[in-house]
């Protein structure tokens, strides 16, 4: 959702609350606890904080994000879904009328720092999620085609696979949808070019978008279309796996959960209006039409090796379940029984003729997260279930000292916890049964970075591997150069033929096993183990990859959250925040650089200093940099988060003022306010660095890196409080901030929907007032931004998320406001026109033409002054959602440049002029 990854802090933020988790306490003037016990605190909570924060699992991000676009109701309907699609199509159909075109600005590579990466190691490359992989079953080493489904930012190909730098296409674009959750090839078209694409993703994460059913290409991507059925049985639903019967084209089947609509909208298990149950659904004439054979959330859905009138599925809360008879409705039983969110499997052709299963579950019910085995698949299922599984072999193992103790919880840690419902796979190849792959979750806790000392006792066991059916394992994770595959991972798939080479596809693109295995226990010796540890390590250091090899470069499907432009060099240098990719640093060139990992959230530029940056990972934690995006000056600041005990969004609205130095803003259920760049520079370069070295500085997260000494509430109120400004529209915290270009005039909006503007922003932080400008003649919806008028800072545009049919007697979703400072009150003006009733995201108001523009989660729109017809910014974006907008202002006269942030396809650049 997340991934939404934070590296740093001692808070976990659940819904509306704070949790603390303890670390070692201290301030500037307090006696402080040993170099060692700071440095093994610091380390703890970086690594905790680093998933825990992200939401993708369910957390706080899933549920504030989908209560914003349903609100106030409790869903979203697929009519409202389709309403808006409709609308925008509308829009759409009126044509642009710049002459000027949205240029891809990248990343089409991007550079990943040292420091950027999870256990600085090594520099690499990443780019966006990656939910499927296919490879064509011809793949050779001189001509290898690979299939990519990536979140947001649709399908793409490589003809070219195997080579030592393929080149990607994207080939999905008259696909009405980026959200891309299953890939099937074909296996009964031995062209390889009849391809299948199930739309929208099953992930569980805040971001995992519903899809508009299943499409169909007969040409190897050249173009697309819808399988007819599918439509009506998977409409606002994700499907997460998609099974073409071997020996019949006209047999598919494939599985469905439940997915988010719109972009941020987050994710619901409640069955919406209009939308068909999730589970396992059937044709037997070539997807003219679909049966729902098995209700249930389905994660896969796979044929039997050896015999294609048995079909298996991993059903969410019930285990595997089994159909003899090519999955008819009413067939189904099941083989293995465990409550549990999420299942994965590998079925596999054993050579005395039977069909041996490999078994993930997700953790859960105070259980571990397990990997099991059955050779006989075709047992009764009475006898499979029976004495709770006891006919299957257990491989996983919570006992230390045994072999299965490697991969026992390898989706769930215990400083971060559980991600099993959004990272997993088990995979065999066909070809080798005693060969066997399970990817999950990054163990950070062994990682140089975050391991206390001699803890390092693996490289992260985010894959392992068995050749011996599970008997034993190695961690895959890196290779002895240091390469290292990103932390959470998604899918696999072996290369035809050789299955010591294969893909891995994770929250950070693709990278590929090189073929070769390699011992490298010897590392062991220098990591200062334990002797049980050094044990473990020779143990799993034993065979691993000879080579990992990064093949993400061309693969533009960074998935960007917000987009920040230096005020000093708007053509060249720019912030980006990303889903579970950190903050990208852009400086003219479609190779971008992440100078650290995380998610990422708001960043800025300071008005005065052109060297003096931050960036935000999620919750408002915040790091600051002296010295631009070097990746070893990344100052934290964020202590003060877990002291206020202050309720701040997943992705926290934060900004830079536009007037003073070192002043960031950061909004809570209060507006936070720092005047020293969060801290004293000396001392927070000596004791708060988050990077420098091997390991980070040795203060942090314990009170002393951005206190409260440094951040200050502005006035005395809350701006959600039920008990302060009129009552009505309380809850929730700040949604959205925009800093006038003057001395002292600040807006924001709450996610209860009350608008408010300060005019003395710059006085002392008790003696700001805020005056409330929202009336319930405004939407009771939630506010998704407010843009302030750059040469007028009484005048600003208010842009509202959810929909029109949930507040009928307050329509709109784009407003302008125009606020009085002598009466304290505002003039609403509803300019949504014909927009139609769909969600808005950002705007953005040129003062130079009038002209307001606007994003949705179809691209940008734009509102020529004077008239009252949107019409699309102009011609050359994908089909993607824009979460956010950026106007810059060239100091070349009149070069106006608007920046748009695409969830998928990295960021795009429209010249004004």
């Amino acid at each position: 959702m997340s991934g939404l990854r934070t590296r740093l802090a001692a808070v976990a933020l659940a819904t509306g609350a704070l949790a603390v988790i303890p670390a070692v306490a201290a301030t500037r003037s307090s006696h402080h606890p040993s170099a060692a016990d700071r440095a093994t605190a610091a380390r703890l909570a970086h690594a905790t904080l680093r998933e825990q924060s992200r939401g993708e699992a369910g957390g706080d991000g899933d549920s504030e994000m989908y209560a914003d676009r349903a609100y106030p109701a409790s869903d979203v309907t697929f009519d409202q879904v389709r309403t808006a699609i409709g609308a925008n199509n509308l829009v759409v159909a009126r044509g642009a009328k710049l002459t000027s075109k949205w240029e891809s600005l990248g990343p089409e590579t991007l550079n990943v720092d040292r420091l950027g990466t999870q256990a600085f190691n090594k520099a690499t490359q990443w780019s966006g999620r990656v939910t499927a992989l296919a490879v064509d079953p011809k793949c050779k080493p001189q001509e290898c085609t690979l299939y990519v489904a990536a979140a947001g930012g649709g399908v793409w190909r490589s003809t070219n696979a195997l080579a030592p730098n393929p080149a990607w296409k994207q080939i999905s674009e008259d696909l009405p949808t980026n959200a891309i959750g299953s890939i099937a090839i074909d296996p009964n078209d031995k062209s390889g070019r009849t391809i299948y694409v199930g739309t929208g993703e099953g992930n569980s994460s805040a971001d995992s978008e519903a899809g508009l059913g299943l499409y169909r290409t007969v040409d190897g991507g050249s173009h697309w279309s819808l399988v007819d059925g599918s439509y009506a049985v998977a409409k606002g639903r994700s499907i997460t796996w998609v099974a073409v019967d071997p020996t019949n084209a006209s047999h598919i089947l494939f599985g469905t959960r439940s997915g988010t609509f719109g972009e941020s909208s987050g994710n619901t298990q409640t069955a919406p209006v209009g939308v068909a149950p999730t589970g396992v659904y059937s044709s037997t004439d070539g997807g003219v039409t679909f049966a729902l054979v098995q209700p249930g959330l389905i994660n896969e859905v796979k044929f039997d090796p050896r015999d294609a009138n048995v079909v298996y599925a991993a059903q969410a809360n019930v285990g595997l379940v089994r159909s003899t008879a090519g999955g008819a409705a009413g067939t189904w039983e099941t083989i293995f029984s465990l409550s549990r969110s999420r299942f994965s499997f590998s079925p596999v052709r054993l050579a005395n003729g039977k069909t041996r299963i490999y078994l993930a579950d997700a953790s859960g019910g105070g259980g571990p997260a397990e990997v099991f085995r059955i050779d006989d698949a075709k047992q009764p299922a009475a006898s499979m279930t029976a004495g709770g599984n006891a006919a299957w072999t257990r491989l996983s193992n919570p006992t230390p000292g045994t072999p299965g103790y490697a991969v026992n919880n390898f989706c769930n840690t215990p400083l971060v916890g559980s991600q099993c419902s959004y990272d997993m796979f088990v995979m065999s190849p066909p070809d080798r049964p005693d060969m066997v792959v399970v990817g999950g979750l990054m163990h950070y806790e062994e990682l140089k970075p975050y391991a206390a000392p001699g803890g390092m006792r693996a490289n992260g066991r985010a894959v392992l591997v068995s050749f011996d059916a599970g008997v034993h394992w190695t961690d895959a994770t890196g290779d002895p150069s240091g390469e290292s595959m990103h932390p959470d991972q998604h899918a696999l798939a072996f290369v035809p033929g050789n299955p010591d080479q294969f893909f891995v596809a994770s929250d950070g693109g693709v990278i590929r096993t090189d073929g070769t295995w390699a011992d490298a226990s010897s590392q062991c010796d220098t990591r200062g183990l334990s002797a049980t540890d050094l044990g473990y390590c020779h143990d799993w250091l034993s065979k691993i990859p000879g080579q990992l090899q990064v093949v993400n470069a061309g693969l533009a499907t960074l998935q960007m959250n917000s987009i920040s432009v230096s005020p000093f060099s708007p053509t060249d240098t720019a912030l980006a925040g990303t889903q579970d990719n950190g903050t990208l640093a852009y400086s003219g060139s479609p190779v971008w650089l992440l100078p650290l990992t995380g998610d990422g959230g708001d960043a800025g530029f300071d008005a005065v200093d052109p060297k003096f940056d931050f960036h935000t990972y999620t919750n408002g934690q915040m790091d600051v940099n002296y010295n631009g995006v070097d990746p070893t000056s990344w100052l934290w600041v964020a202590d003060w988060i877990a002291k206020a005990h202050e309720s701040v969004r997943f992705y926290g609205p934060a900004l830079a003022d536009t007037v003073r130095t070192r002043t960031i803003y950061v909004g809570g259920t209060r507006v936070w306010r720092t005047e020293d760049g969060g801290g004293d520079r000396t001392f927070l370069e000596q004791h708060c660095n988050t990077a420098v070295g091997e390991f980070p500085s040795d203060l942090l997260n314990t009170g002393a890196c951005g206190s409260l000494s440094d951040w200050f509430p502005l006035g005395s109120q809350s701006m959600s409080s039920a008990a302060t400004f009129g009552g009505t529209k309380a809850g929730g915290s700040i949604t959205a901030m925009s800093r006038a270009h003057d001395a002292g005039t600040l807006w924001l909006a709450t996610n209860g929907g009350r608008v408010f503007v300060t005019t003395n922003v710059d006085a002392a932080s008790p003696a700001v007032t805020f005056t409330r400008i929202d009336t319930a003649s405004q939407p009771n919806r939630v506010p998704s931004s407010v843009t302030v008028d750059p040469t007028n800072p009484d005048h600003a545009i208010v842009t509202f998320s959810g929909y029109e049919s949930n507040t009928p007697t307050t329509p709109g979703h784009v407003f302008d406001v125009v606020y009085d400072p002598a009466a304290g009150t505002a003039t609403w003006t509803n300019i949504s026109y014909d927009i139609g009733d769909q969600p808005v995201n950002d705007a953005v108001f040129d003062a130079a033409t009038g002209d307001v523009y606007a994003s949705t989660d179809f691209g940008v729109l734009r509102l020529v002054s004077g008239t009252q017809t949107w019409i699309p910014a102009a011609d050359g974006l994908p089909n993607a959602a824009v979460p956010g907008l950026t106007l810059a202002v060239s100091p070349k006269a009149g070069d106006r440049l608007l920046y748009a942030a695409t969830h998928g396809r990295g960021a795009y650049r429209l010249r004004l002029k």
